[in-house]
C-alpha cells in the first residue's frame, strides 16, 4: 500500500474512531449505574477510552510515528477494552 493511501485510510479511521468515542461517552451501559468504584469506572470509560486510543493510533499511523508508539497505543486500546469487558461480565 502506498504511503498516501495508508495515510488517508489512517486519517479516515481516526475520524470514525473519534466519532465512536464521542458516541460512547454519551451512551453508558445500564450496568455502570449498578456498580461502584473501579468496576463502574471501567464500564463507564473503558469503551470510549478504547475508541479514543484507536483514534490516536490512526493519527500516529497517518503521521508515520515510530512503531513503538503505535504498538503502545494499540496494546493500550486492547487493554482498555479488555478492562471494559471484564468489568461488564463481573
Amino acid at each position: 500500500m502506498t504511503a498516501p493511501t495508508r495515510r488517508t485510510l489512517a486519517l479516515a479511521g481516526a475520524i470514525v474512531a473519534a466519532g465512536l468515542s464521542a458516541l460512547w461517552v454519551g451512551v453508558v451501559p445500564d450496568r455502570a449505574g449498578t456498580t461502584t468504584g473501579l468496576q463502574a469506572s471501567a464500564i463507564r470509560w473503558g469503551h470510549p477510552g478504547a475508541w479514543a486510543l484507536l483514534a490516536a493510533l490512526g493519527l500516529a499511523v497517518a503521521a508515520d510515528a515510530p512503531t513503538r508508539l503505535r504498538d503502545v497505543l494499540a496494546w493500550s486500546a486492547l487493554a482498555c477494552y479488555a478492562a471494559f469487558v471484564v468489568a461488564l461480565l463481573l
